[in-house]
């Protein structure tokens, strides 16, 4: 066996294994989450250092947001999102971290936790979820 494919073997050993245990772990535990999330697809800003990026979300709620089939930046990576809520004119700026990396049906997704909403962006939020929900 050459070096080559022995380096993808291990990789996929170690991707395989880190994938198992996140899902254990969330069985055993079940949803972590502190707030309820509503199915919202949408499109956010997110800034990252220098880089922006376009993201789709899967689900928002008051405590972060779930971007489905993204690739994810590393656990703790720091951003800033843009958005504007369905019927509401005015962007919502948040600082969040970066909390979760996987999860969707492709295996690609991140979770943001909010950790900071400018002005009313956090009642606004609230307002919405709770129209939907």
């Amino acid at each position: 066996m050459s070096s080559v494919d022995r380096r993808k073997q291990e990789r996929r050993r170690e991707r395989v294994g880190v994938e198992v245990d996140r899902r254990s772990a969330e069985r055993r535990h079940g949803n972590r989450r502190s707030a309820t999330r509503v199915n919202l697809e949408l499109w956010m800003e997110e800034v990252s250092g220098d880089d922006v990026y376009f993201r789709r979300t899967g689900n928002v709620g008051e405590g972060g947001v779930f971007f489905d089939r993204a690739i994810p930046h590393s656990l703790g990576t720091m951003v800033t999102l843009k958005f504007a809520l369905p019927g509401d004119r005015e962007m919502v700026v948040a600082r969040g971290e970066v909390v979760s990396a996987a999860g969707s049906r492709n295996g690609l997704g991140m979770g943001v936790r909010f950790l900071n909403i400018e002005g009313d962006g956090l009642e606004r939020v609230r307002d919405f979820i709770r129209r939907i929900a």
